[in-house]
């Protein structure tokens, strides 16, 4: 059983002592199913899930709109829900690998040495995956083999992650993980059309979206004490997030080719990096160095530029569809 620790290193949060409670009433039928709803409710809300779902879905209608039509099939619905899987799975994986630490820090502590906690973390994630892999297979071997696929790779890149000793051979394994999980929109998109696109449209979306992914994950925690993401230095960082904003206009240009949308979209993508380019530089040149270890993040960091990115996908696809 789950208890709290008599001194902790710091205060808790919302939703380690929800996850905390779910743990302590644990006991019976209903009380699995509470910490069910628990862990879902803190750790994977109905806005990741919407996250990833509008992800999904701005990827496979570029799909389509690079094909010249739109196809929703049973295949779209499965691919949906398989996404929704795959990332409360993903979660899960980081729960399981971070538990070690979250017991030795304090964060949380464990009346049998987390073993029940572990154990409902591995049965939780085989459901989903066995849920997500019936769903597939469904609809063809080849949307089975892409969502398992996808599964056994995340956990893959963990074990490298932890055995790699070059931080760029770390960093380069870990990071394809996203553009993994993006590929499988379009290989449920070819199952339902019998289509495909070239490949350097396939290439632009996922790499817009994987752009998008990886500036929320650089910026997300700024401003807060080691925040700095891969060990990189004020300066590298910076340089890294003009580097992610200039790939995603590029991306936004191919993908105005490719996918023929307006000219608007081109120019929509463009400006949309220049904007995040100069707030990346002028909060540099204003905020950093800053001694202060508890400043707060800038208000552009973590989602602002993926959801933009988002809704300026969706809208270029219904303005191309009038």
């Amino acid at each position: 059983m789950l208890r709290r620790t008599t001194q902790e290193p710091f205060s808790m949060t919302k939703a380690q002592q929800g996850l905390q409670g779910a743990e302590l009433e644990a006991t019976g039928f209903n009380g699995v199913l509470g910490a069910v709803q628990t862990y879902l409710s803190e750790r994977f809300p109905v806005s990741h899930a919407g996250a990833v779902l509008s992800g999904y879905m701005c990827c496979y209608l570029l799909y389509g709109q690079a094909h010249g039509h739109q196809v929703f099939q049973w295949e779209t619905v499965v691919g949906g829900v398989t996404v929704v899987l795959l990332a409360l799975f993903l979660r899960m994986v980081d729960d399981i690998e971070d538990l070690r630490e979250d017991i030795r820090t304090g964060r949380f502590s464990f009346g049998d040495g987390g073993r029940s906690h572990l154990r409902g973390l591995i049965l939780g994630g085989g459901a989903t995956m066995a849920l997500a892999a019936v769903l597939n297979a469904t609809c063809s071997l080849g949307m089975l083999a892409a969502s398992v696929g996808v599964a056994v790779w995340c956990p893959a890149v963990l074990v490298i992650k932890k055995t790699a000793a070059a931080k760029s051979l770390q960093y380069f394994v870990v990071e394809t993980g996203p553009a993994v999980f993006l590929l499988y929109s379009y290989v449920v998109w070819t199952e339902a059309s019998d289509g495909s696109v070239p490949l350097m449209a396939v290439v632009a979306i996922v790499g817009l979206f994987w752009t998008a992914f990886q500036f929320w994950s650089f910026t997300r925690k700024l401003g807060t004490e080691n925040w700095s993401p891969w060990g990189l230095s004020v300066s590298e960082t910076r340089s890294a997030l003009i580097g992610l904003l200039a790939l995603a206009a590029l991306c936004s240009v191919l993908i105005a080719h490719y996918a023929h949308l307006t000219l608007g979209y081109s120019l929509y993508g463009l400006a949309l990096s220049a904007v995040f380019i100069s707030l990346v530089l002028r909060w540099w040149s204003s905020q950093l160095p800053a001694p202060e270890p508890d400043r707060v993040g800038a208000p552009w960091a973590g989602l602002p530029f993926a959801l933009a990115v988002t809704g300026g996908v969706l809208a270029a696809v219904l303005v191309s569809s009038l």
